[in-house]
């Protein structure tokens, strides 16, 4: 078969639009190891250092563990342990979204989660963990046990993808040691409002950085039950005060007519 001769302007079109391309998918890190103020943000979730807001839960209460030499990923179900998740279920479990209750950022309610990783090491730079993966879906199903994926890298999960971070993204972080927070990760609460009954999170760590040490758990951490607002208590005191007073008076008229008996006779 004979080549064919390309013009110039077509090859500069060419390879103007590969540029084009590969600056499409150029990847977003979030580096939280460079202080304890270091935040960023990908696709629209937030991911920081140290926590925004207090939480008043005063413990760790993780809903999903997950260990592995080298790499390691899991998710949260009733159904059993699928990939690298670990034993047992009261650490490892599904999430009832109406259960979740968010916090505010700037007016915003988001779904606030807590990352407490542990990588072996003597020096600070050892205990870099890297979070590669973190897809979150809903589902009506928490005992689901896949370990599946589309061509596009997307768990094969009956539910609906609610947030990725992407396959060429990444998070890094600090994993100082089991029992202390490594990074708050906010979540637009918005995303979860599918109509569906309970969430689960996907997440992988160590691709271009091997996960080693323990294991890596996730925490949903709760904003704090608002008070409802004096106004909304009026139509329940008007309805009491509606229903004493029918009672007071029901007495004093069945009184003044037991008087009224004891006069005629």
């Amino acid at each position: 078969m004979k080549g064919k001769n390309v013009p110039l302007l077509s090859s500069l079109a060419i390879a103007a639009g590969l540029v084009l391309c590969g600056a499409s998918v150029q990847a977003t890190v979030v580096d939280l190891t460079t202080g304890p103020d270091a935040s960023g943000e990908i696709n629209g979730a937030l991911f920081f250092a140290t926590q925004q807001q207090p939480s008043g839960t005063g413990f760790i209460d993780p809903f999903l563990r997950i260990q592995e030499k080298g790499f390691e990923q899991g998710y949260n179900t009733d159904g059993g342990f699928p990939f690298d998740d670990k034993h047992p279920h009261n650490y490892q479990h599904s999430l009832l979204i109406s259960d979740l209750v968010p916090v505010f950022l700037n007016g915003t309610p988001y779904l606030q989660f807590m990352l407490d990783s542990n990588q072996s090491g003597n020096s600070f730079s050892d205990h870099v963990l890297e979070m590669t993966k973190l897809q979150i879906f809903t589902t009506n199903d928490p005992n689901q046990t896949t370990e599946s994926f589309n061509a596009a890298g997307i768990l094969q999960l009956n539910g609906t993808l609610v947030y990725n971070l992407g396959n060429n993204n990444a998070v890094l972080t600090t994993a100082t040691g089991s029992g202390k927070a490594d990074m708050f990760m906010y979540i637009p609460a918005a995303l979860v409002q599918t109509g569906e009954q309970y969430l689960v999170l996907y997440s992988a760590f160590g691709n271009d950085i091997p996960s080693d040490g323990g294991f890596e758990e996730w925490t949903f951490v709760p904003g704090i039950q608002p008070i409802p607002e004096t106004g909304t208590f009026f139509p329940v005191i008007g309805l009491l005060v509606a229903v004493l007073s029918t009672h007071v008076l029901r007495r004093r008229k069945v009184a003044q007519l037991a008087r009224q008996q004891t006069l005629l006779h």
